[in-house]
């Protein structure tokens, strides 16, 4: 006997009054078929499978489904062992009470580093709002947590957590936080500062606080101040890693809601993008992934064999049972044309950056690869998806472990080096105290010819930032008017073969603004390693002015100060660094550390080659995030209208498509945000170069005090401490 109420509820995820309107009947009706199912006919099961997309047999045959969580072995524990090992380590050295506290910022910084970087994977279920993002979870963690229904649900992001990830001072199992303060977002990363998040809290409670904070109402204002959620359960696919469910893309409920979804996504390490087989891959679907590929973490190396390209991408079919009853062939068929579509739309320069970073070759094959199906009612649909997260989640633990680690031995380095100069200088100091009263004295003579020099040269390089920012301006005006003409419109239909009909119309949309992206993210990318030559050049200017030369001179050769360390320590508490970015990641751990500060994922962060570019090049790409996809989703809006006839469609429209961009002041808001991407740049040197002239004042005075109190006692003990500290970071247990 049909059991209609658990197919309404667990199946269709829908009310009485919708499933009502659903097969026009009254609701009533529906209530009685539940309370009595034997009074269901035949016509009018008939008329449910037809309205469903059901057959006559599945109904009969349905039973409510068993949510099994995705099996996956527990290979979380040896990072978790390494991290617990490595803090305890760190936090014995913290502990001990020494007279001189000259190097506990390289400890408190090893700390804080190794918090950042041995995390659990985060993988981001993203995509429009009626595609079965927090179903999905459901079923992969093995329990009826995050709520769900028919029509659009989630509209706050919300992280889902193992329950050993819940800090003492939260005793429930769901915390709600607001939507924004000061303009910045709550950050998962500071889960375990108990001030951090209790100045974020918004409520507590159990699970059905989800349903209150989470779940979309038109008539309720009063969860208007909720932004994010964290929900702790008991699952052991998430001893292995954490999911982020973000509310659906181009709702319109809240303008704040894109922002905070793209901010969230940008931080994932797998992707799992989600749209509905029956309408697979919609133009806004390409538009959304478009900009969600940019920013993916890059995780692969054809050096390294061990992870397929694009592991970490998953682009699924979900309720797949919609289409010919999960008939296999059809899915197989709106898996290619969805694939062929997007790739119709992409630019010749759309995988360069990812291309020359892994030394993959991004083919069809390639990227067909991560296409797949999904729906509940039919395993067979879901079973390659399934086969496929379950393995990246069983990679990724190791992964992170061996970057962590790698991170964790660099750092070690790199302090001992700067231990080692510390020794020296002091060692030195000892038996060549008149050099350093010399020394000193030189610094003391010139100081006010320095700061002179360092103010003009700080206004030389404000000088050229504004440069870049005019050049910037002035370079993407002149490409996007090349790009945005009606004739370069009408050449690339012809060219790309794009069709009279609606379909390509969207589709010739999705290339236009990925060409002005394309366009967009080279001009700055060029800039910002343009600016690095010139930060490498002023940070080698003050070192050399402020010490260098003078050292050099007296025949001092190991210092203790570095310019380039300070400068970078003034880059950590930004919210944004803008050009500074691609510096950053050429400075190798020091770098990293700047970029996991920013909660940039470790996987990235470290980046595939050399200083970390995945990063960088990820870092472009979000520029802009929101302008260009409300841009370009506008554009697709204006388009939907546009009736195709036969004689010179094509130049019609390219008119139409130039005026869409015209409509919505497109050049305009693209100036803005490269404006605004330069005066973050700005404010970040002014930050780091105030850092830098901190610490040179710092070393001075210390250098002074060491001078005007020479205790050879002192000496040997502040010794003594630089030797026992070497010896910590020699001795990390990895």
């Amino acid at each position: 006997m049909f059991d209609l109420k658990n197919f309404r509820e667990s199946s269709l995820k829908m009310t009485q009054q919708e499933f009502a309107n659903l097969i026009n009947m009254e609701q009533g009706q529906i209530s009685r078929f539940e309370k009595n199912p034997g009074q269901i006919s035949l016509n009018d099961l008939t008329i449910i499978a037809n309205k469903t997309g059901m057959t006559l047999d599945s109904l009969v045959n349905f039973k409510k489904l068993s949510i099994e969580a995705l099996d996956t072995a527990f290979k979380w524990q040896t990072a978790a062992f390494t991290k617990n090992t490595l803090v305890d380590y760190i936090e014995k050295e913290m502990l001990k009470d020494r007279q001189f506290d000259e190097h506990k910022t390289l400890i408190v910084d090893l700390k804080d580093g190794v918090k950042r970087a041995i995390k659990k994977p985060k993988i981001t279920i993203i995509g429009r709002s009626d595609t079965g993002k927090s179903t999905m979870i459901n079923a992969i963690i093995g329990t009826e947590k995050m709520p769900v229904s028919w029509t659009p649900t989630t509209s706050i992001i919300v992280y889902v957590k193992h329950l050993s990830d819940k800090p003492d001072f939260i005793a429930e199992d769901v915390w709600v936080f607001k939507a924004s303060k000061d303009g910045k977002y709550w950050d998962d990363s500071f889960l375990e500062n108990k001030t951090y998040c209790q100045e974020w809290k918004l409520a507590a409670g159990g699970y059905e606080l989800l349903k209150t904070y989470a779940t979309r109402k038109d008539d309720d204002c009063t969860t208007a101040d909720a932004g994010a959620a964290v929900v702790f359960v008991d699952s052991d696919v998430l001893k292995n890693c954490d999911f982020i469910d973000l509310p659906g893309f181009g709702t319109g409920d809240r303008k704040e809601d894109d922002l905070m979804s793209l901010n969230a996504s940008q931080r994932a390490d797998v992707l799992i993008y989600l749209s509905i087989a029956n309408g697979f891959m919609r133009e806004d679907d390409i538009q959304y992934l478009h900009h969600a590929i940019k920013n993916l973490s890059i995780i692969e190396s054809k050096e390294d064999e061990f992870i397929p390209p694009l592991s970490n991408l998953f682009i699924v079919a979900s309720q797949a049972h919609t289409v010919s009853s999960g008939d296999e062939n059809s899915l197989k068929t709106i898996l290619d044309k969805g694939c062929e579509r997007f790739l119709k739309t992409v630019t010749e320069d759309f995988w360069k950056d990812r291309e020359e970073i892994t030394g993959y070759t991004y083919t069809y094959n390639i990227f067909r690869s991560r296409f797949f199906t999904y729906s509940l009612d039919i395993k067979e649909t879901r079973s390659a998806f399934e086969e496929k997260l379950k393995r990246i989640i069983e990679i990724l633990p190791g992964q992170i472990e061996y970057k962590a680690k790698k991170f964790v031995k660099e750092y070690a380095e790199s302090a001992g080096i700067s231990l080692d100069k510390y020794i020296n200088n002091y060692n030195k100091m000892l038996g060549e105290k008149n050099k350093y009263e010399n020394l000193f004295n030189e610094i003391k003579k010139f100081e006010s010819l320095r700061v002179s020099n360092n103010e003009a040269e700080k206004i030389n390089i404000s000088k050229k930032l504004d440069e870049f920012r005019k050049e910037s301006v002035t370079e993407f005006s002149r490409k996007y008017g090349a790009i945005i003409s009606a004739d370069n419109i009408a050449r690339i239909i012809k060219e790309k073969d794009f069709k009279k009909n609606k379909e390509d119309v969207k589709l010739l949309s999705n290339h236009v603004s990925s060409l002005v992206e394309d366009a967009y993210q080279t001009i700055l990318k060029k800039k910002s390693e343009d600016l690095g030559e010139i930060i490498n050049n002023y940070i080698n200017v003050f070192q050399q002015s402020a010490l260098g030369e003078k050292a050099e001179k007296l025949g001092i050769n190991s210092i203790p100060f570095d310019a380039t360390r300070a400068f970078a320590t003034g880059l950590t508490g930004l919210v944004t660094i803008g050009g500074l970015a691609f510096w950053a990641s050429t400075l190798g751990n020091l770098g990293a550390y700047i970029l996991l500060a920013k909660g940039v994922s470790l996987l990235a962060a470290i980046g595939i080659s050399v200083g970390g570019t995945a990063a960088a090049a990820s870092a472009i790409a979000a520029i802009g995030g929101p302008v260009v996809l409300g841009i370009a989703l506008a554009v697709l809006t204006a388009l939907a209208v546009f009736a195709v006839f036969s004689g010179g469609w094509e130049m019609r429209l390219a008119k139409k498509l130039v005026n869409a961009y015209d409509e919505q002041n497109a050049l305009f808001k693209y100036k803005k945000a490269i404006n605004s991407f330069w005066e973050d740049t700005q404010y970040a040197f002014d930050k780091a170069s105030e850092k830098m002239e901190e610490e040179w004042k710092n070393y001075v005075d210390n250098l002074r005090n060491m001078i005007e109190n020479y205790d050879i006692d002192d000496i040997k003990k502040r010794i003594n401490i630089a030797s026992e500290i070497k010896d910590f970071f020699l001795n990390i247990p990895l």
